[in-house]
């Protein structure tokens, strides 16, 4: 019994140990250097932070499905300086929405305009606990502010027919949001952000029957991809 504990404690470290730090060479045990240059998934330069970046927003909220851009700034450890447009459309809470059950079409008889949005907002974007999680889990706050270009085409024509009988509004708006990023690898962008657009809109537009709308207001979800260098 004893005999077979002590041949236990020696076989037990090698049985964990031994997929991670060894490799079978000729019936012999290698051990390499996780280290070493050979052995490494990702170079110093793809670990070290940017200085730039940029990419697209994959959007969807309240109000449907978005298009997005941004570019990044890198000002220190834990604040960027940003840069997003993006084009979205602006949906009025009294919009009477039907589905045809047979063909998917939709349509909402009490709309009279498509109110799209275009908001150019710069900001700046905080990362929180940089010293206490993992370097691949980056979560962040930020907050921004811009003009915003509202674009008004008629519902009762086509989406694609309509925009050249549309025309434009201006306005301001801001932004607050959270998000994070993931992975070792700095010379690529992927995350996910979640934000809210505050955004008030002119006397006069309308988008549904029953008055003006009050406001462009929206909530998004989004994907961030995009390259740094």
């Amino acid at each position: 019994m004893r005999a077979m504990r002590n041949f236990l404690l020696v076989i037990a470290p090698l049985i964990f140990i031994g997929p991670i730090t060894s490799a079978q060479d000729d019936g012999r045990i290698v051990f390499k250097d996780p280290k070493s240059p050979e052995n490494e998934v990702l170079t110093d330069e793809e670990l070290s932070p940017k200085t730039h970046a940029w990419g697209l927003d994959l959007m969807i909220g309240n109000d449907g499905f978005g298009l997005g851009m941004f570019y990044h700034h890198l000002l220190n450890d834990v604040v960027t300086a940003f840069a997003t447009c993006s084009f979205s459309e602006a949906r009025d809470v009294r919009q009477i929405d039907f589905v045809n059950y047979w063909t998917g079409a939709q349509w909402s008889p009490n709309k009279v305009n498509r109110v799209f949005r275009v908001p150019l907002f710069v900001g700046v974007q905080y990362r929180l606990f940089a010293e206490d999680i993992t370097d691949n889990f980056r979560p962040y706050v930020q907050a921004g502010a811009g003009p915003v270009m509202l674009y008004i085409t008629p519902a009762e024509k086509e989406f694609f027919s309509s925009l050249t009988d549309g025309f434009t509004k201006y306005t301001y708006g801001g932004f607050v949001g959270a998000g994070a990023q993931f992975g070792f690898d700095r010379s690529s962008v992927f995350g996910l952000n979640l934000r809210y657009m505050i955004i008030p809109t002119p006397k006069g537009i309308q988008s549904v029957q029953e008055g003006v709308l009050a406001n462009a207001n929206g909530f998004f979800i989004a994907i961030n991809l995009g390259i740094s260098f």
